[in-house]
C-alpha cells in the first residue's frame, strides 16, 4: 500500500472494461465478469464506493486504435484534468493495443500523478522501474495483436489455397463441402439464359432490358450459399448484370480476395494477394468465355484510364462510332451531331483542344457501307435458316423460364394447401389465415398463367406466314436487309465491328477528297476514297439569289422563295429560316431590319390615341408583321418608336396632357394618378399611373407641383 496515498484516494478510481468484438461480449462472459470484479479490488485498496466509476462504453471495439473508442478518450480526458487517482484494467491489452495510445496515456498519467493497476500489481508512471515495466507490457500487447492477426490470416489463406475456405457465393451456387451448383433448376436455367443473352447482345444494359421486356426475374440468395436461405427473385439491374459478368466463380474458378489485382508474393506469403484456383468446381461458362466477357465489358467503355476506346455500339446514326482513327495524329476520332441529325467525325488535340480534323460523315459511312456489303457474299439460304433457328432458340429459352416460374408458383400453392388441410378445422383463427394464404397463392398461379398466355402471342414465340416469307426474302437480298427501317443502327455497327478492326481517315486537298483506310479483322488493309464536302459549300448562284432577296425580305420569306425556285443546300435539303440566317451571317449578306413604310405609317397613326400594347394588338389583328417576320409586342413597338423618333404616347396624347394640366393646380401627384386610373387612362405599357409616373410627366412638361398647406 506504499504507492497509494491520500491524494489518490481523494480522486476517482476508473475501472476500464472492454471486449474486442460483439461476439466476445456475447459468448465470453467470464472475461467480462472478471473485468467488472475490479470494482471490488478498488474498494479493497481503499477507495470509497462512490469514488469508483466504471467506463464500459467501448464494448465490442478493437483496442488497435483509439478512434471510435469514446470510453478510452473520456478516460484520457478525465486523467488529464487531474480527476483520476487510479486506472484499473484487467491487463494492459484492455486499455490499448497500440503503443502510440499506450505511451500517450502513460505521459498523461505521469503528469497527473495517476496510478495504473492491473491483476498483478500497482504501478506509478513517475517511477522509472514501473514506467519501464509498463512500456514493455504495452509493446508486448501490440506485438501480441500482430501475432494473432498473422496467425489467423495465415490459417485462413492456407485453407483458401486448398479451396476449402468458405467464400461468399453469387446466385446459382451453394456451399456443400465446397462450391456446388444450385439444386434449383429454375435458378440454373436463369443463369444460363443470362450468359446466353450477353453473348448475343454484347452489352450488360441490353441484357437487363431483355429481362425487363420479357418479364423475366433474376435470383438472389442472400447468404453464404446456404441452402436453408430462401431464393429471392427480383428485377435484374445493370449493376447486378455487370457484377455477374465480372465474377470468375461462374467460370469454375475458386477465388479468394477477388478484387485484389496482385498475386501472392513468394517472399512474403502473408502480405496478401489474390488466390486463384481454376477448375475447382463446375462452371456455367468456360474460363475463356469469362475472359472474353470481361474484355468486352472493357471495350464497351468509351474511356478507360484516360484512354479513349471503342465503346459499345450505340443507337446513333454514325456507322463508324468508336472505330475511327485520325490519319493526322493517330488518335480516336469522336462523333458530333448537329441540329438536323447529320454527324461528323472530328479530332482535337489534348494539349490545346484545337481541331485536328473535322469531316462530314455521310460520304464516309456510305463508302464503308459499300465495302462491307461487297464483302458479304453467298449462302443466303443458310442465313435464313439460321435466323429461324435463332428465333426458335429464343422462344425455347423464354418458354423454359415461364414453365419453371409457373411450376414454382404451383408448388407454393400446393404447400399452402397442405398446411391448410393439416390444421384443426375447429381452430378457425388459424384456419382462416391459412385459407387466405392458399387463395393468394392460387391467385398468383392464375395471374402467371394468364400473363404467360399473353406473352406467347408475341415474338419470338410465334411467326406468321407473312413474317416467315419476309425473312426469306430479306435473307436473299442482304443490301435490302441492311437498309430496312427495322434494322437498328446498333445492329449495323455490330456487323461492321465483326468485319472491321478500325478505319483511318485523312483529308486530302489535291484531289479534294477523304482517304478511307479500312483494316479488316483478317489483317487485310483496303484503301478507298470518299467525297469530301465543305461545311459551308453553298453554291455561288444560291448566294447571289439570297443576296437579292435579303434586301427586302425576311429570312423566312427568303427560305420559302429559295425552296419554291428549286434551290437546295449543300447537303440537298430545303432551306429554313435558321439556315438562311446562318449563311447570311457567315457571308455578310444584308438583313431586312427596317420597318416597312405602310407598317410605320399605321404605327404613327395609332400612337396618337393608344398605348404601345394596344398598338401591338391592333397590328397583329390586322395581319402586320415585323421586319423579322414576327408578331408585334409592346416592346417591339416601343423599339420602333424610339428608332424612328416617334413621340411617346403617354405624353404626346393631347387628351391626357390636357387632363393632367387641369388637375395639377388643385391635386397632388398621388391624387392625379388615382383620378387618371379611375377615368380609364393607361400608360403605353397598359399599366396604371402612379405618383412617380405623374411626377415624371409633370417635370418634363414644366408643370409646377402642388403642395397642400396646413390649416394651422
Amino acid at each position: 500500500m506504499g504507492k497509494i496515498a491520500s491524494k489518490h484516494l481523494d480522486r476517482r478510481a476508473y475501472v476500464y472494461v472492454r471486449q474486442s468484438s460483439l461476439a466476445q461480449v456475447q459468448h465470453h462472459q467470464e472475461s467480462t465478469q472478471r473485468q467488472y470484479r475490479l470494482q471490488k479490488r478498488a474498494l479493497a485498496l481503499g477507495w470509497a464506493a462512490e469514488m469508483v466509476e466504471v467506463i464500459d462504453e467501448d464494448q465490442g471495439q478493437s483496442g488497435a486504435s483509439s478512434e471510435n473508442r469514446m470510453g478510452f478518450q473520456r478516460l484520457v480526458s478525465e486523467v488529464a484534468l487531474g480527476k483520476g487517482g487510479a486506472i484499473l484494467g484487467l491487463e494492459v491489452s484492455r486499455l490499448a493495443r497500440s503503443c502510440a495510445d499506450w505511451y500517450r496515456l502513460l505521459e498523461v498519467a505521469a503528469l497527473a500523478g495517476t496510478l495504473i493497476v492491473d491483476e498483478e500489481g500497482i504501478y506509478d508512471p513517475n517511477q522509472y522501474n514501473d514506467r519501464l515495466l509498463l512500456g514493455l507490457k504495452g509493446t508486448l500487447s501490440e506485438a501480441e495483436l500482430h501475432f494473432l492477426k498473422q496467425r489467423m490470416i495465415g490459417a485462413r489463406r492456407h485453407k483458401a489455397q486448398r479451396g476449402e475456405y468458405r467464400i461468399r457465393l453469387p446466385a446459382g451456387y451453394v456451399w456443400e463441402d465446397g462450391i456446388r451448383m444450385d439444386p434449383d433448376e429454375r435458378v440454373r436455367d436463369t443463369i444460363i439464359l443470362f450468359f446466353t443473352c450477353f453473348e448475343r447482345f454484347g452489352k450488360a444494359v441490353a441484357v437487363a432490358r431483355y429481362f425487363e421486356d420479357h418479364r423475366q426475374l433474376f435470383p438472389r440468395r442472400d447468404g453464404w450459399g446456404n441452402l436453408q436461405v430462401q431464393v429471392n427473385w427480383g428485377a435484374l439491374s445493370i449493376s447486378r448484370a455487370v457484377e455477374t459478368l465480372r465474377n470468375p466463380i461462374y467460370a469454375g474458378v475458386y477465388v479468394y480476395d477477388r478484387k485484389n489485382a496482385e498475386g501472392v508474393n513468394p517472399e512474403d506469403p502473408f502480405s496478401g494477394g489474390r488466390i486463384w484456383i481454376s477448375h475447382s468446381h463446375d462452371g456455367y461458362i468456360s474460363l475463356g468465355q469469362h475472359e472474353k466477357n470481361v474484355s468486352r465489358l472493357m471495350e464497351n467503355r468509351s474511356f478507360l484510364r484516360g484512354m479513349q476506346g471503342k465503346g459499345s455500339a450505340r443507337e446513333g446514326a454514325s456507322l463508324l462510332q468508336g472505330i475511327v482513327v485520325c490519319g493526322a495524329c493517330g488518335r480516336h476520332m469522336r462523333v458530333s451531331y448537329d441540329a438536323w441529325g447529320n454527324h461528323s467525325y472530328y479530332c482535337r488535340t489534348y494539349e490545346t483542344n484545337r481541331p485536328c480534323q473535322w469531316l462530314r460523315g455521310e460520304s464516309i459511312d456510305k463508302t464503308v457501307e459499300e465495302a462491307v456489303l461487297d464483302t458479304i457474299t453467298g449462302e443466303e439460304l443458310h442465313v435464313a435458316l439460321r435466323v429461324f433457328e435463332k428465333i426458335a432458340e429464343r422462344a425455347q429459352e423464354l418458354d423454359n423460364q415461364w414453365q419453371k416460374r409457373i411450376e414454382a408458383a404451383r408448388y407454393e400453392a400446393d404447400r399452402a394447401a397442405r398446411r391448410y388441410y393439416q390444421v384443426d378445422p375447429d381452430n378457425r383463427l388459424v384456419a382462416r389465415t391459412l385459407e387466405r394464404d392458399w387463395n393468394d397463392k392460387l391467385a398468383q398461379v392464375n395471374s402467371l398463367v394468364g400473363e404467360y398466355q399473353k406473352v406467347r402471342q408475341q415474338l419470338p414465340f410465334t411467326l406468321t406466314d407473312e413474317q416467315r416469307k419476309r425473312i426469306l426474302d430479306l435473307a436473299q437480298d442482304i443490301p435490302r436487309l441492311w437498309h430496312e427501317p427495322t434494322t437498328q443502327h446498333s445492329q449495323r455497327k455490330q456487323l461492321v465491328r465483326l468485319l472491321i478492326e478500325d478505319v483511318t481517315l485523312r483529308a486530302n486537298d489535291e484531289p479534294w477528297s477523304i482517304q478511307v483506310i479500312i483494316q479488316w479483322k483478317t489483317g487485310v488493309v483496303s484503301n478507298h476514297m470518299a467525297q469530301r464536302t465543305c461545311r459551308s459549300s453553298t453554291s455561288p448562284e444560291t448566294l447571289v439569289r439570297m443576296k437579292e432577296l435579303s434586301v427586302l425580305r425576311t429570312d423566312q420569306e427568303v427560305a420559302e422563295l429559295l425552296s419554291e425556285e428549286g434551290y437546295h443546300s449543300a447537303s440537298g435539303r430545303k432551306y429554313t429560316a435558321k439556315m438562311v440566317a446562318s449563311i447570311r451571317q457567315r457571308r455578310g449578306l444584308p438583313r431586312l431590319r427596317h420597318t416597312r413604310p405602310e407598317v410605320l405609317a399605321r404605327i404613327k397613326e395609332l400612337l396618337v390615341s393608344r398605348t404601345d400594347r394596344e398598338v401591338a394588338q391592333i397590328l397583329n389583328q390586322e395581319g402586320y408583321l415585323s421586319g423579322t417576320g414576327k408578331k408585334f409586342t409592346a416592346q417591339r413597338v416601343a423599339g420602333i418608336r424610339e428608332s424612328y423618333g416617334l413621340p411617346k404616347p403617354w405624353w404626346s396624347n393631347a387628351k391626357i396632357a390636357v387632363r393632367i394640366r387641369e388637375l395639377v393646380p388643385e391635386h397632388t401627384d398621388e391624387e392625379i394618378a388615382a383620378i387618371l386610373n379611375r377615368e380609364g387612362y393607361r400608360r403605353s405599357t397598359g399599366k396604371e399611373f402612379t405618383k412617380f409616373i405623374v411626377s415624371g410627366v409633370r417635370s418634363r412638361h414644366g408643370l409646377l407641383r402642388m403642395h397642400r398647406g396646413k390649416d394651422k
